[in-house]
């Protein structure tokens, strides 16, 4: 947010100072099904249209080096990870109902990633109940193919 030609951070209404705060999922809430952890209710119902239609996918079953740690003139940088939601034969899922900041920096390097490994799975994005509806169906015919 832009306020009197001094940028302030979202979370913290002091002028050039950042907040602590970091938010990995908004507005999300997390929901024990299955004796499974989900982040949000989104995932649920996304694991919950799998399992419905006997479509194999594991939840947050692994995760991506998205970049290796390395150090900076003396700074040591930390590695960047990336783990989606949901991984099937040959798709990936990532329930995000809402973005947080750094998610498009980090979906557009896992797409990099995938790029570069030669991992040609499909990607869904569902971001609402509707999409994953329509993401389910795509799949089906997609098998049935």
């Amino acid at each position: 947010m832009k306020k009197n030609g001094k940028i302030l951070n979202k979370t913290s209404s002091i002028p050039g100072k950042k907040s602590k705060k970091n938010i990995k999922v908004k507005n999300a809430t997390p929901t024990t099904y299955d004796g499974i952890n989900f982040r949000s209710k989104l995932e649920v119902y996304c694991y919950k249209k799998l399992k419905q239609n006997n479509i194999d996918a594991a939840y947050e079953s692994q995760t991506f080096t998205l970049l290796d740690k390395f150090v900076y003139n003396g700074e040591s940088v930390r590695k960047m990870t990336y783990t989606p939601d949901f991984i099937g034969k040959d798709f990936i899922i990532e329930c995000k109902g809402q973005m947080n900041d750094a998610f498009p920096l980090r979906w557009k390097l896992f797409k990099y990633f995938l790029y570069r490994n030669n991992m040609s799975h499909t990607l869904y994005l569902p971001r609402n109940q509707k999409d994953v509806d329509k993401m389910i169906i795509n799949i089906l015919n997609l098998n049935n193919a």
